[in-house]
């Protein structure tokens, strides 16, 4: 069974902007996004972690890819 869901355009989720992201309402870090795929995916890179027992999945620095529409992505200073 294939998940549909609605794609983010690319001018919502610039690269070179932080935003705050949360998954389930817990705020997991900040992130710089270093390139936005169209869609679904995100590389980001983790500027910090928001929550202490986050702290050693998300160390400052570390690059990775996220399925977007799996996490709630505010804007820094944003809503």
């Amino acid at each position: 069974m294939k998940i549909e869901h609605d794609k983010v355009p690319v001018e919502e989720f610039t690269p070179g902007q932080r935003y705050t992201v949360a998954m389930q309402g817990r705020p997991l870090y900040t992130a710089e996004v270093v390139k936005f795929h169209g869609g679904c995916w995100a590389t980001v890179r983790v500027e910090k972690p928001l929550d202490a027992a986050m702290g050693m999945h998300y160390q400052p620095g570390t690059t990775f890819d996220i399925k977007v529409a799996q996490y709630e992505i505010t804007p820094e200073g944003g809503e």
